[in-house]
């Protein structure tokens, strides 16, 4: 088939080392790998062009042999006074077979922070520099030794919270987003190369367009179901925020502690006893939970703190996945109540009755008759509220084989998606070639070292420095 051989078009989601231009500079950086603190060991990470010539001066008879086969020494470090500074474990990872695609050395030594300062300050003293946060992972992106999804993978990796989310950043570093990308992208090249092949034909002559719109649609289809999962799998690495609110007195902090399982807000049967808002995080089902405590609402008070907590819960509200709005059962409905209610009208919420292990007053037809009825005093329908949440926020349809794992996925494929859009309604073929083109643009920006400086500082300024 002559459509399937358009090479320009190939060339895009196969382009994964940059231009010279975005490559690093050619100098050699110093940072600790291990965190801040005292511990039994630590790592200092070296990278660059003079990483041999450093590691001669550290350690004269440091054996530095050519070949791809990383070299272990363990020795004693000295400073320029030939002053013993620790005895360490230095491995030199040959370039370009090291993580970095340079001559990378780590010397592990005893994690003293006294110990891990004087080793990198001897480098600086050397010819280091400090690295930027992240940047022998940029390093080894943009020497072509890592996909950009894969980079990502391993930097949100370190924050997985959950097993899910664990699973679903291992399967992404081991290559089931660039796999995915490659798959998605070979099916554009093919309607691409398909468009372009009509172009070829004389105007005069009618062309069939229908199997062009049939895989335009199927992969827009294809799309669709990909997004629609990631954004739900959007709780496996951000907490859900859910947040309580009710007014003063309605058991919320008890309802707090009762879904933490731990006596962590002051309970009292005073009015207004949560001035603040509280938070802890807890799981549900394996998806972790940001658990918001909100101050009684009340915005006719002329308390100037509870007015301020009000103003609080307010913000609270706009910024939750979900609320859990609270009332007392065996009181009648106060006027709080139903500002509450007039509130929380348009936002994502369960109706919670406590108090059902006293007499019920409040008002029968207050409430849709999905609100759950329980008791923070006795436990009775904490159950069925857990179940309720869950069902909510869509738990069992997170799924950890979604290729798809960060906001910045997420919007390289809804531009794609409209591209493709945008070519079925295209005027004529020549620009739904482009649109078909701006499409694959789109898609290959997932895996690809991006040309924007900016954008690149976005995806590894949250990575630790010596990562």
């Amino acid at each position: 088939m002559p459509w399937a051989q358009d090479r320009g078009a190939m060339s895009l989601l196969h382009q994964s080392i940059p231009d010279r231009g975005h490559r690093m500079q050619p100098d050699t950086i110093v940072a600790p790998a291990t965190p801040a603190g005292v511990s039994a060991l630590a790592v200092v990470r070296i990278s660059g062009p003079r990483t041999r010539s450093i590691l001669r001066r550290l350690v004269p008879d440091f054996p530095l042999k050519k070949g791809r086969t990383p070299i272990v020494k363990v020795t004693w470090l000295k400073d320029e006074k030939k002053q013993p500074v620790d005895q360490v474990v230095i491995t030199l990872f040959p370039g370009p077979h090291s993580y970095t695609g340079e001559d990378l050395a780590e010397i592990s030594c005893h994690g003293s922070p006294l110990i891990i300062d004087l080793i990198v300050s001897l480098c600086q003293r050397y010819g280091c520099r400090t690295a930027e946060p992240g940047e022998f992972t940029r390093r080894a992106v943009l020497n072509g030794k890592l996909t950009l999804s894969r980079a990502e993978a391993l930097g949100a990796l370190v924050y997985a919270s959950n097993l899910q989310a664990h699973r679903s950043l291992i399967a992404a570093y081991q290559g089931a987003t660039s796999r995915f990308v490659n798959q998605l992208g070979a099916e554009l090249r093919q309607l691409y190369s398909f468009t372009e092949y009509l172009l070829g034909f004389d105007e005069q002559e009618q062309i069939n367009a229908t199997p062009l719109n049939k895989q335009t649609r199927e992969l827009i289809t294809q799309l669709n179901r990909t997004l629609q999962q990631a954004e739900q799998n959007r709780f496996l690495f951000e907490p859900a925020r859910v947040t309580i609110i009710g007014r003063p007195n309605v058991g919320k902090s008890s309802l707090f502690n009762r879904l933490l399982g731990a006596e962590r807000a002051i309970i009292s049967p005073i009015p207004g006893t949560t001035r603040d808002y509280l938070d802890a995080t807890t799981t549900l089902n394996g998806v972790t939970i940001r658990l918001i405590d909100t101050c009684g609402f009340d915005p006719k008070t002329k308390n100037p703190l509870t007015r301020l907590g009000t103003r609080k819960t307010e913000i609270a509200l706009k910024n939750s996945d979900l609320l859990i709005v609270v009332f007392d059962g065996s009181e009648r409905a106060r006027a709080q109540d139903r500002a509450i209610l007039a509130l929380t009208e348009n936002f994502p919420k369960i109706y919670v009755i406590n108090k059902s292990d006293l007499n019920r007053h409040l008002e029968q037809n207050l409430l849709p008759r999905t609100a759950i009825a329980l008791s923070c005093k006795t436990g009775a329908g904490i159950n069925r509220l857990k179940k309720a949440l869950a069902r909510r926020l869509q738990v069992s349809a997170l799924s950890s084989v979604c290729p798809i794992i960060n906001r910045r996925q997420i919007e390289a494929l809804v531009t794609c998606r409209n591209h493709l859009h945008a070519s079925l309604s295209s005027p004529d073929l020549e620009t739904r070639s482009l649109e078909i083109r701006a499409a694959l643009d789109a898609l290959a920006t997932i895996d690809q070292p991006l040309t924007s400086e900016e954008v690149l500082d976005r995806i590894f300024e949250n990575f630790c420095v010596g990562k």
